[in-house]
């Protein structure tokens, strides 16, 4: 039966406590609780103004369901989206990802089949024949490739249970935001595109509060949740030091042409597949590889790989035109 005062305070707009953010995701991840019940108490949620620090609880909240210590990787990093934009964009940040380890930094991309677009990261994995790695040998497979992908079903099967209920909501959900910041390892770097721009400083601040020794939140131009060419994109930068500066970024600043969202927008799987390869073998100069090399920009000056995003952009370039990603690709593939 579903704890009534609980949903009353959630309907309340009442700012839950720790403890109460526990029994909220206790409730949803409970096998025997009611679908219908678990749908109503996260619209309740999903209806309510959501403060930082309930942010905070939710995501260590799951996390300690899995892992009471966090596994820790050196300088360890993950770009990624947290959907719900309505882009239908093609996997830019799993493209990234590539990119970004192919310059030695080591990434520990966590991703999910799609929900909220046509293809999610892990599906777009299957077409690419990479498959994803256990928590337990992340390590020995970044030590060896500087890249794995975990699947979030795979490091939290606790999510089988909230996966329907996401489904019956026909909007982003709390999920959406959380998704990217319950990588099992501790990360020292991260950098999250969010569909909604009146999240983006409450989300750097529960970065904050992970641990991150640096990170960027950002929220594309034209509402997408990655830097995009059409515009000025916002930016929240976590700093070494722990001060958060906001600043916008337009990728004309940086040498990359103006394109539309529209022209970023992906398909299938298996159409995906095809991007992906043709942006990491150099085939590809449409503004799909531009916002390719915009975000793993973002990601290697995140990552201290380069001391400006200018340097970023010139590096992601390099990396692609060198034929480094695609060998990057090639190594994942175990040729």
């Amino acid at each position: 039966m579903m704890t009534l005062t609980l949903l009353n305070q959630i309907q309340s707009h009442v700012t839950l406590s720790q403890h109460e953010t526990t029994e909220f995701i206790q409730y949803l991840i409970n096998p025997e609780c009611h679908t219908q019940d678990k749908v109503k108490l996260l619209q309740a949620f999903t209806n309510k103004s959501i403060q930082q620090k309930e942010l905070t609880y939710i995501v260590k909240s799951l996390i300690h369901t899995m892992y009471s210590t966090q596994p820790e990787y050196k300088g360890s990093i993950c770009v990624c989206g947290t959907g719900g934009d309505k882009s239908n964009s093609f996997n830019i940040s799993t493209t990234v990802s590539f990119v970004v380890a192919s310059a030695d930094v080591p990434v520990i991309k966590h991703g999910n089949k799609s929900i909220t677009s046509n293809s999610g990261s892990t599906d777009l994995l299957q077409q690419l024949h990479i498959p994803t790695t256990k928590v337990a040998n992340v390590a020995k497979q970044v030590s060896k490739t500087h890249l794995a992908f975990i699947s979030a079903m795979e490091s939290y099967p606790i999510m089988k249970y909230i996966q329907p209920i996401r489904k019956l909501i026909h909007e982003p959900t709390i999920f959406n935001i959380v998704g990217p910041l319950i990588n099992p390892f501790k990360l020292d770097y991260q950098v999250m595109g969010v569909y909604d721009a009146s999240q983006l400083s409450m989300i750097i601040k529960t970065m904050k509060d992970l641990g991150r020794r640096r990170g960027i939140v950002l929220h594309g131009a034209n509402r997408m949740d990655e830097a995009t060419l059409s515009g000025d994109n916002e930016i929240y930068e976590l700093h070494e030091d722990g001060t958060i500066s906001h600043y916008v970024l337009n990728a004309r600043d940086y040498g990359i042409a103006h394109a539309n969202n529209i022209e970023l927008q992906g398909g299938t799987p298996e159409e995906n597949k095809n991007i992906t390869i043709d942006i990491l073998s150099g085939k590809d100069h449409s503004p799909k590889r531009n916002v390719v090399v915009l975000n793993a920009a973002l990601a290697l000056y995140i990552s201290n790989r380069v001391d400006s995003i200018k340097k970023g952009v010139d590096l992601a370039k390099d990396l692609i035109d060198s034929g480094k990603a695609l060998k990057q690709y090639q190594l994942m593939k175990g040729e």
